[in-house]
C-alpha cells in the first residue's frame, strides 16, 4: 500500500467519524419520534375501538402518528381533543 493510499483510508475514516458524530443526535431524535408515533397509533387504536360506538373514533393516519410521536402524551390528547371538538 502506497502512502497515498493510507492517507486516503484516514482521511475517509475521520471523515465517517465526523458524519456519524453530527448526524447522531438528529438520528437519535428522529428514531424516538418513530417509535413514540407507533405507541401513540397503537394507543389511538385502543381508543378507537373502546369509543367507537359512541362516535369518538379517531382516525388512524400519519399525521396524526407525526403528532404524537413529536409531542407525546400531549400529542395524543390534543389529537383527541381536536376531534371531539370538530364533533
Amino acid at each position: 500500500m502506497s502512502p497515498r493510499d493510507v492517507a486516503a483510508i484516514l482521511f475517509g475514516g475521520m471523515l465517517l467519524y465526523v458524519t456519524v458524530r453530527v448526524f447522531q443526535s438528529p438520528l437519535r431524535w428522529a428514531l424516538r419520534a418513530a417509535i413514540n408515533g407507533l405507541f401513540g397509533l397503537g394507543a389511538l387504536w385502543v381508543w378507537d375501538q373502546l369509543f367507537k360506538s359512541h362516535g369518538w373514533a379517531v382516525g388512524l393516519n400519519p399525521v396524526t402518528g407525526a403528532t404524537i410521536g413529536v409531542l407525546g402524551p400531549p400529542g395524543f390528547v390534543l389529537v383527541v381533543l381536536v376531534r371531539l371538538w370538530r364533533l
